[in-house]
Parts: C-alpha cells; structure tokens; sequence
C-alpha cells in the first residue's frame, strides 16, 4: 500500500514539473513571436524613414533651385562644396559609379590648394595593413587616423572623372616630400584592380609608382605580381601594386627598417627606412593650375 501511494506521488510531482516546463515553453514562443512582430515593426519603419529622407532629399534639392542656388547635399569628392559638409575635415560623398548610397571621406582642404579626399594615410602604426583581398576591395582602418579607403571605391571614382594623386611622406627627422600625378586611374575588380594610368608626375619626393605602372593589385591571399618565383605580398608583409617587387610601398610594416618591408619610398630614403608618416589623396583633376 505505501509502495502505491509513493508511486503515486513521484507520478504526481513529474506532472507538475512536465506542466511547468510546458509554462516556460509556452511562454518562451510567445515572447519569440513578439520578438519577432516587434523586429518586423522595427524593419518597416526603417524603410519608411529612409523613403521619407529620399522625399525631403528630393524636395530640398527643388526648393535650392528654384531660388536659384547653385549646390547639393552631397559632392562627388571633396573639391565640391555642399550643403552638410562643405570645407570639412570629414565630408559626405556620392559616387554613383560605386553606390547611390553616401558614403564619409577624410579630406585635406589645406595641402597643395586642398580639395584632396584622402585614400591612404599611415601615421602611427595603430592599423594593420597585412590584410586579405576583401578588405582592400572595401576598405578598412579609421578616417581619423591610420586607414585605406578601398579598391572599389578608388575604382569608381578615378573611372568617372580624371583625378589627381598627391603623395605625401615625412621622415623620422621631420623632412617633408611630395610628389603629384595628373591622371591616377585603377581598373575594374575583374583587372586586378589594376594600375592603369599615372599621367606627368613633379615634386621633390621622386618618381616611386613609375615602375609599379600596370601592375595588378596583390594581397596575402591574391598573388597578382610578376615576380616568377616569390609572392611579394608574403614576401614583406603587405599588399600593393607590386611589380617585381616594389620601389614605393606605403602599405608596409610601420616602423620596419628591414628591406622592403617598412613604409618605402625607394628615391627618398630607400628599402631600408620605413617612414613616419604617408599618406595618397586624390581630387578631379584641375584644368588651370
């Protein structure tokens, strides 16, 4: 008899435990069904906001020209002043070759007439530059300091319009270089996003990029230079237009005097002295100098 009722009540105590793991469970998909019908409420109103910013972009844009208002929300580079970001340190673009979507720059408005948007800049070795295919195509670092803007990017914007590059390098002894070219263009993901076209170059830093003209971009996991037996990206740690392998390479190492693999600018200070401070900008190029 006591044996029956003891089964009875383990029988009992299970029911209530299976009653009150059913609660929970019940419980749980409910709050995951609101959960979800809250995420789909979030998601509708996001496609709402963005439709009414495209409405107000669109109408704003009416009202400046019909006061006769010669200017836009947003440039296509940093050389063309808008209305949210003119003469900024930090700018807002469009490149409708790359994306109809905005997209932020870091400029220089003061170096060589300013107008520069700035597409590499190494200052203090914070970024690492040793990095995959992908992230050269998007871009990576922090516009306020160490970055690369992104093959893409860079693409789309010297395919559009000719552009511009101004190079410029400072030594650990605070020597200042520069060197310009009038038609930068890098080619299509497909070519390697290739060095296509450097135009004239002047400036007191040298002539480095001549013999990387032509050459495909190259990466860790991308062997695109033309060195027969050794893959230069591997080779000294970076990623750039390699021929076979480099005379400039301001993707290096940061604070590497070993040959080659440090921050190089081989007609100011040569394989074995890795700079302070680099940076690449580009802007259209300008009809009257």
């Amino acid at each position: 008899m006591r044996s029956n009722l003891f089964s009875i009540l383990i029988i009992n105590i299970l029911i209530f435990i299976n009653a009150e793991k059913v609660c929970e469970l019940s419980s749980i998909c409910g709050n995951a069904a609101s959960i979800r019908s809250q995420m789909i409420a979030v998601r509708v109103e996001q496609e709402r906001h963005g439709e009414l910013l495209d409405d107000l972009t669109q109408k704003l844009d009416s009202c400046l020209s019909k006061i006769g208002v010669e200017t836009k929300l947003y440039g296509k580079s940093c050389a063309e002043p808008s209305v949210l970001t003119q003469h900024s340190e930090i700018n807002v673009i469009v490149v409708p070759e790359y994306s109809k979507h905005p997209f932020v720059v870091a400029c220089d408005q003061l170096s060589h007439g300013g107008g520069w948007t700035v597409i590499l800049r190494r200052t203090d070795g914070s970024e690492d530059f040793y990095r995959d295919w992908n992230d050269y195509k998007n871009g990576f670092g922090k516009l306020e300091n160490e970055f690369f803007l992104g093959l893409d990017k860079l693409h789309a914007i010297t395919s559009s319009q000719t552009q511009e590059l101004l190079v410029l390098l400072e030594d650990n002894e605070g020597d200042r270089r520069y060197q310009t070219y009038d038609n930068f263009r890098i080619g299509s993901e497909q070519d390697g996003y290739a060095l296509e076209s450097l135009g004239n170059t002047s400036g007191n830093a040298g002539d480095a990029m001549a013999t990387h003209l032509g050459s495909k971009f190259s990466t860790k996991d991308r062997d695109n230079d033309k060195h027969a037996t050794v893959h230069c990206a591997t080779n000294y740690n970076a990623a750039w237009w390699y021929n076979a392998c480099h005379h400039s390479h301001l993707t290096g190492k940061y604070g590497d005097n070993n040959h080659g693999k440090g921050i190089n600018w081989y007609q100011f200070k040569g394989h074995t002295y890795s700079l302070k401070r680099a940076q690449m900008l580009i802007r259209p190029k300008r009809q009257c100098q």
